[in-house]
């Protein structure tokens, strides 16, 4: 385990908001981002077993939620729970995250790749847009990158309560990943223990 005191602080790249302990926890997500995930479940076949582990008064709500609402933070926690206790492995958690960013933010994600394609960019131009990003989604909580070097820089997210479960600490790691690849050749995160809890996460991210 990586000590907290033993972290590099870095160069805030994108800093908090606020003070994190005045920062209000996550209470709401957008329903676009639920029906991303469900999508990234269809297409690995794992939606009937999801079903199975999710209570039945929850079905209609996953499945079948309007796009572009807001829902509250239980939903998501029901919906994460349930892909926690489908025992999949790392990679497939970490795929399925990746996937999911794709398909929520492909229209940020198509604007970005625009710029770069006129300018030289590098990752961390999209570590810039992490907030913009953060509130398309989720209604409180917030994310800030500090500078480590000239390639790697350290993601955090604080006062959110789905950090708590174990499948949204790795798919995480695959939402960093495809943003990250957006402008590398390759990227690599790996979450920071330290800064893991019940509602916050860290990750080392790097890239060539």
């Amino acid at each position: 385990m990586t000590a907290l005191s033993s972290l590099r602080p870095g160069e805030e790249i994108v800093p908090f908001g606020a003070p994190r302990s005045e920062t209000p926890l996550a209470t709401k997500f957008r329903s676009t981002w639920l029906a991303s995930s469900i999508r990234a479940l269809r297409e690995r076949k794992l939606i009937d077993r999801y079903l199975a582990a999710l209570p039945r008064d929850h079905h209609e709500s996953m499945v079948g939620s309007v796009a572009g609402v807001w829902l509250p933070i239980s939903v998501a926690m029901q919906h994460y729970a349930a892909c926690d206790s489908l025992g999949l492995t790392v990679d497939e958690q970490v795929a399925i995250g990746r996937n999911v960013a794709i398909f929520a933010h492909r229209t940020s994600y198509s604007h970005a790749l625009r710029v770069a394609k006129s300018e030289d960019v590098s990752p961390w131009m999209v570590f810039n847009l992490q907030q913009r990003l953060w509130s398309q989604v989720w209604r409180g909580g917030d994310v800030a990158t500090f500078k480590l070097g000239a390639k790697e820089a350290r993601v955090e997210i604080i006062a959110w309560p789905c950090s708590a479960i174990t499948y949204v600490r790795k798919a995480m790691q695959g939402v960093l990943l495809a943003q990250t690849e957006l402008f590398c050749t390759k990227a690599y995160v790996n979450d920071i223990e330290s800064l893991c809890t019940s509602t916050t996460l860290g990750y080392r991210v790097a890239w060539t």
